[in-house]
């Protein structure tokens, strides 16, 4: 019940997180808002650690595992917010949908996790050329979009990569403990490139930036990674990156609501062709079966044809 619980409020918590992002860039540039989230979320995630009477484990084996988890926190989050600005909310939340796809396809090669079947390259295709309408459409109305999209491919790339990465390293830490050394490591690397992004404290501070910011402090960075950390130990990492699968409608649903965000046919088709190849990949059982029969049904005709021969 705690697993479930756990895994239904990161869905919630991410499902958010896309217009919050936005939000939080109203009179801030990308860097800005961006770093000074992750520097309060590490400050705050060792009350958090000593809260759970933890403390940062140091070994060669955790300081991987926090660097692993880094690559999704600086690398996901730096592409994902320079990308922000140029997509609708809901748009970054279904392109984060191919996570279980090319997470799949990581630990199936990074693991050895046999989870690739005919039926899910099939579901990998057809996610992909859904995809390309989304990329077509979005270009064909706004010049800029491409950033968005590429920003927010980029993220998703990282994203996976992180996931697996923290899954090999297998560091056996306290959900609480990861996320305190992977957001220490983050900030790390956030403050060494400062001098290249530049930082620039607003003369004055918006409330909606503000209050972006706290939430993301608070839920997308503390409680999101801690629960996520926590699911990924107990978890496939291509069960965990479905929560990438289910979050899409619902930031929709947050863009819809709080920022008036319409997205148009031709991009929503395009949405809705890459869900089902993702929901394809992930409930592909029955359609692995269908085909096994096929390739059973051809075998034994050409069988046949062989002994008729003379």
């Amino acid at each position: 019940m705690q697993l479930i619980s756990a895994y239904l409020m990161v869905v919630l918590i991410w499902s958010s997180t896309p217009v919050a992002i936005q939000f939080s860039l109203t009179g801030l540039e990308f860097f800005t808002a961006l770093s000074l989230r992750m520097w309060a979320s590490a400050v705050l995630s060792l009350l958090l650690v000593a809260a759970f009477r933890q403390r940062l484990a140091l070994s060669r084996q955790a300081l991987v595992s926090y660097v692993a988890g880094s690559v999704g926190i600086y690398g996901a989050m730096m592409a994902v917010y320079w990308g922000a600005a140029y997509i609708p909310s809901g748009l970054i939340s279904v392109i984060y949908g191919l996570a279980p796809m090319l997470a799949g396809a990581l630990g199936y090669v990074w693991l050895k996790e046999r989870e690739l079947t005919p039926a899910r390259i099939i579901a990998l295709l057809i996610a992909l050329c859904g995809l390309a309408v989304v990329v077509s459409a979005r270009t064909s109305l706004d010049g800029l979009a491409w950033r968005g999209i590429a920003g927010a491919l980029l993220s998703v790339i990282f994203f996976a990569v992180s996931a697996v990465w923290v899954k090999q390293a297998n560091a056996g830490l306290h959900p609480v403990v990861q996320t305190s050394g992977t957001l220490w490591v983050s900030s790390l690397m956030y403050l060494i490139t400062v001098p290249v992004f530049g930082f620039h404290w607003p003369e004055t501070w918006q409330p909606q930036a503000i209050g972006a910011i706290s939430y993301l402090v608070i839920c997308g960075s503390l409680l999101a990674f801690v629960l996520y950390f926590y699911i990924l130990r107990h978890l496939p990492t291509s069960r965990v990156t479905l929560i990438t699968l289910m979050a899409p409608a619902l930031a929709m649903l947050w863009g819809y609501i709080l920022k008036d965000e319409r997205l148009q046919l031709s991009t929503f088709a395009g949405a809705l062709v890459l869900l089902s190849g993702l929901a394809m990949y992930q409930w592909h059982h029955g359609f692995d079966r269908f085909l096994r029969k096929i390739a059973r049904g051809v075998t034994k005709k050409e069988q046949k044809s062989t002994t008729e021969c003379p």
